[in-house]
C-alpha cells in the first residue's frame, strides 16, 4: 500500500532527492549529537533502509574531517 501511495503522489525524482538531501548534509558548526539526530531524521523521513555499512559512509562523509577519522579507525 505505502509503495502505490508513493509511486502516485510523489514526483518521480523524490528518491533521488532523498538520497541527494542525504549525501548533502553536513555538520559545519553543529555539534556531532545535533548531526546525528538530523542524518537519523533524514533516514527516518525518507524510509531510507538498507544495510548499516551502506548508510554509514554518507553519515562519515558529513562528519567533520577530525571526528570522522577518528570514527574510521
Amino acid at each position: 500500500m505505502k509503495d502505490k501511495l508513493k509511486s502516485r503522489f510523489l514526483p518521480s525524482s523524490y528518491i533521488q532527492d532523498c538520497y541527494s538531501q542525504l549525501h548533502n548534509l553536513i555538520q559545519g558548526s553543529k555539534r556531532v549529537k545535533e548531526y546525528t539526530r538530523e542524518f537519523k531524521r533524514l533516514l527516518i523521513k525518507y524510509d531510507i533502509q538498507g544495510p548499516r555499512d551502506q548508510t554509514i559512509v554518507p553519515y562519515l562523509e558529513g562528519l567533520n574531517p577530525k571526528y570522522s577519522n577518528v570514527v574510521e579507525l
